[in-house]
């Protein structure tokens, strides 16, 4: 069995430390929150590697090719999303940062403010007041 080692230096995160999510808490669909759930983006340990239950992004690219900002939201009953950040949190969503800092993100935040958050190395550092 090949068990690949994936190291980052820190000079690749050139947004700086405090302006780039390490990682955070998912979105999930409240139906289904079981023990032994059926939502695929939570239906696996979070040891089984690149997966729908380890994956969230603040942008991605969709079959026409465009880019298309994953904006956080709130869990909501019926509606199922793989790639995006959220929570059960009434107003906000729990990420931790590079720096080791955890911070609670409103749901209404500014969209190219949080993809910023989620590309380490755009050039495009956000203020800290922004979000």
């Amino acid at each position: 069995m090949y068990i690949a080692h994936h190291r980052l230096p820190l000079a690749a995160i050139r947004d700086g430390m405090s302006n780039t999510y390490l990682l955070g808490e998912k979105y999930l669909d409240p139906n289904q929150y079981l023990e032994n759930s059926t939502d695929l983006g939570d239906n696996h340990s979070a040891w089984t590697g690149l997966n729908w239950d380890t994956t969230r992004t603040t942008q991605r690219k969709i079959a026409t090719g465009a880019l298309k900002s994953e904006v956080p939201m709130r869990d909501k009953p019926g509606i199922v999303n793989y790639w995006t950040f959220g929570s059960a949190h009434p107003s906000s969503f729990g990420m931790a940062f590079c720096d080791g800092s955890v911070r609670g993100i409103s749901y209404n935040i500014d969209a190219e403010v949080h993809r910023r958050l989620g590309n380490r190395h755009d050039g495009l550092a956000v203020d800290g007041d922004r979000y």
